[in-house]
């Protein structure tokens, strides 16, 4: 393993077995998720604020371009902005562009793995290496997922998807391992439940290899009794952290054992339950289970996901026992690149 990578790793999983020192003994680290791009220090300091916990790492939102050779928006600044925050960045980089009227459009498969995009990428990971620090890169997420149907339009999400999304995965690592850039930590991250429910749509299935992925990761959320079948084809239910996220955590554990895990997208509904109560469950869960970090989405969107919006009572002093505000993979983390 590449070295500072494997620094880095051995700190995280450190952290994941409660070496960190905190208390409770498996503290968490506690992130957010923000929507906007490029990240400004008012939306770090607007989240900050409107959490009340100590946010350690910030994951941000960008996609590709759909014209390869063309320009493209630096990720730069919004690196530098949440470092200056005593963050750690997480980089959700969406193989899609946005047209007209903020229309989806997913990069078809062929057009990177044939190599058409093996200049634009190459950018990035030079971008990305000269941050000197390293970058959570959540390529591709919720894969599982027909929303993103990554690689193919809607219609050609199906059997071939695994396959293609491997072959994409790999595309990517190995441009930024040609270029150097040994402080990029990859994430594998899968949505806890697979839509549609296939055979063939595991988040097993999907897995580039260990020799890929240096993170694993997980999305969820508790909709609670926010949808109807009659609205939305399906009645939702309250559901704890522990049922939105046990299946998978194990399934994870069982495919990598050795990779640290953190939930890079979460929030719960108020609607059908105690949103206060679901906060002090999740991160003692978390802890429980050696999560190395849990981020919030916190962004005012479908619902009320934000942290501390329509909560019976404020949750953060719930969340915060077991939380670290200075766990051992963040120091390594933060740090410039040895």
């Amino acid at each position: 393993m590449r070295r500072a990578l494997s620094t880095v790793l051995a700190a995280l999983l450190l952290a994941s077995m409660g070496a960190c020192g905190a208390s409770p003994k498996n503290a968490t680290t506690f992130g957010v998720a923000l929507d906007g791009f490029p990240v400004t220090p008012a939306m770090i300091t607007a989240a900050k604020s409107s959490t009340g916990l100590p946010v350690r790492l910030v994951l941000f939102y960008a996609q590709w371009p759909a014209d390869p050779t063309g320009a493209w928006e630096s990720h730069t600044s919004s690196l530098e902005t949440i470092r200056a925050a005593g963050a750690v960045p997480c980089l959700t980089w969406e193989p899609m562009s946005i047209g007209e009227g903020g229309r989806e459009q997913t990069i078809p498969a062929a057009r990177i793995l044939g190599g058409e995009y093996d200049g634009y990428i190459t950018a990035v990971a030079q971008e990305l290496k000269a941050f000197g620090a390293p970058v959570l890169l959540r390529l591709a997420h919720e894969m599982n997922l027909e929303r993103y149907h990554w690689g193919t339009d809607k219609s050609g999400y199906g059997p071939q998807s695994p396959m293609l999304y491997k072959g994409l995965f790999r595309r990517v690592a190995d441009i930024f391992r040609a270029e150097g850039a040994d402080n990029v930590l990859f994430v594998f991250c899968p949505n806890v439940d697979s839509l549609p429910a296939a055979p063939w749509n595991t988040a097993a299935a999907y897995y580039p290899g260990d020799d890929l992925v240096d993170v694993l990761g997980m999305d969820g959320y508790n909709w609670g009794t926010s949808h109807s079948k009659a609205v939305h084809g399906y009645d939702s239910s309250f559901r704890s952290f522990r049922d939105i996220f046990g299946p998978l955590f194990n399934a994870l554990r069982q495919l990598a054992p050795a990779k640290p895990v953190m939930v890079f997208e979460t929030a719960s509904a108020s609607a059908g339950g105690d949103k206060a109560a679901w906060v002090a469950e999740a991160f003692g869960a978390a802890a429980e289970w050696g999560l190395a970090a849990v981020t919030w989405f916190e962004v005012d969107k479908e619902l009320d996901w934000p942290l501390r919006k329509n909560v019976p009572r404020d949750p953060a002093p719930l969340a915060r026992p077991f939380l670290s505000d200075d766990p051992a993979w963040l120091k390594t983390l933060s740090g410039r690149r040895p």
